[in-house]
């Protein structure tokens, strides 16, 4: 059996997880169980805002001054430091041990907290696997930094105002998103940790106010672009080239694949793909599901509770401009099942919007079943009026 590998989503340190371990779904933060193991790993990570690692971790954790078997080594560039520490909680026994590792400018914080009686050796084990990257990518902050330069220097237009991580104030109420650009640097990153992210930007930007219908470029240069469009069936059936699509409920729902630059929208082709040596509509599709899997990561739901406080619908309104196209998670049923009941419906009444809701309730799913088409007949990007079955394989009709 391969070993499982966990990459951080920022690409700033990886673990080779240990047979046994697991990682906790339920846990907001990155925690690892081990069946055999009374206790819990949990693992941060942070990156130092001065670049380097001056700053002395493990001396500022707050429970520095009563630990005891304190060690220091070295490990391929990375200084770590872990320690024990005995104490009570809520007036019974626990036991931790912490880690402190950091190369760089990026440093962890493991901490493994369990019964006085637990082994720590099998977090020692995780802990061995964990390898912080010797070039990590910039950051979020530091890439919209080098985005408004970049931006200016390669259009000959003002620097734009920064207004949040990853967003440019462009022009009088325009604001341009830089999050497709920034998950093309991590797919760049990933092949080549060298990377030079203004040279990525300036390709990126003279794309983006290019002709849309020129060449797309090769495959691995757009591909962190890619993104799944869930568009009322018949969608572009008339169009000089016929563009990708696949169907979700026939005559109802199809999924479309488009290159998103974050200002414009162009639906890949057929043609497309024809230019694209050893790429075929499968890995087209791919891609754009795992793109927005990592759009969708840290995605909020908003849930719609039941008088005795029963969650029996879910909400899925971001503004991304992907909310419907969630529908094609592969983990959505699954997720949502647990919280709502394995009965579920969908509806995706226009682009910005998507419910899920139980079956099993009559009321609601009249109420719901009217707002959905009056949603779909007034709002702009419509999709489907209808509600949708929501299975574990998929969508159908009711």
């Amino acid at each position: 059996m391969p070993q499982t590998i966990y990459q951080d989503p920022n690409r700033l340190f990886t673990i080779r997880i240990p047979e046994g371990f697991e990682r906790d779904p339920q846990a907001k933060s990155l925690v690892f169980r081990h069946a055999d193991v009374d206790g819990a790993v949990t693992v941060s990570c942070l990156r130092h805002r001065t670049g380097d690692a001056s700053v002395n971790l493990f001396d500022a954790l707050p429970s520095r001054g009563n630990m005891t078997n304190v060690q220091r080594i070295s490990r391929d560039g990375t200084e770590i430091v872990y320690g024990d520490y005995e104490g009570e909680l809520q007036n019974q026994p626990e036991y931790w041990r912490w880690w402190t590792l950091q190369r760089g400018p990026v440093g962890m914080v493991i901490s493994f907290n369990g019964s006085p009686d637990a082994a720590p050796e099998p977090a020692d084990e995780l802990v061995r696997g964990i390898e912080i990257s010797e070039h990590p990518p910039i950051g979020i902050e530091d890439f919209t930094q080098h985005a408004a330069e970049v931006y200016a220097s390669t259009l000959d237009k003002p620097r734009p105002e920064i207004i949040n991580p990853l967003e440019l104030n462009t022009g009088e109420k325009s604001k341009l998103g830089l999050e497709n650009a920034y998950i093309s640097y991590l797919h760049a990153w990933d092949d080549d940790n060298r990377t030079d992210p203004d040279k990525l930007l300036t390709e990126w930007f003279e794309h983006l106010w290019g002709e849309t219908n020129k060449d797309l470029g090769p495959f691995e240069d757009v591909r962190g672009l890619i993104y799944p469009v869930v568009k009322a069936w018949g969608f572009a059936r008339n169009t000089k080239v016929p563009v990708l699509r696949r169907a979700i409920v026939d005559g109802e729902l199809e999924l479309l694949a488009a290159v998103d630059t974050g200002r414009t929208l162009r639906f890949i082709s057929t043609e497309d793909v024809e230019k694209w040596d050893g790429v075929d509509e499968e890995e087209v599709f791919f891609y754009a599901r795992e793109n927005l899997q990592a759009l969708a990561e840290d995605m909020e739901l908003q849930a719609l509770t039941d008088q005795e406080g029963n969650p029996r619908a879910v909400i899925i309104a971001t503004g991304d401009s992907y909310d419907a196209s969630r529908l094609m998670l592969p983990e959505l049923y699954a997720k949502l099942s647990g919280v709502l009941g394995e009965n579920l419906l969908v509806g995706v009444p226009n682009r910005d919007f998507m419910i899920v809701l139980t079956a099993d309730d009559e009321e609601l799913v009249g109420n719901v079943e009217a707002q959905v088409k009056i949603d779909a007949e007034t709002r702009p990007y419509a999709i489907n009026g209808k509600l949708f079955k929501l299975t574990k394989d998929g969508v159908e009709a009711r």
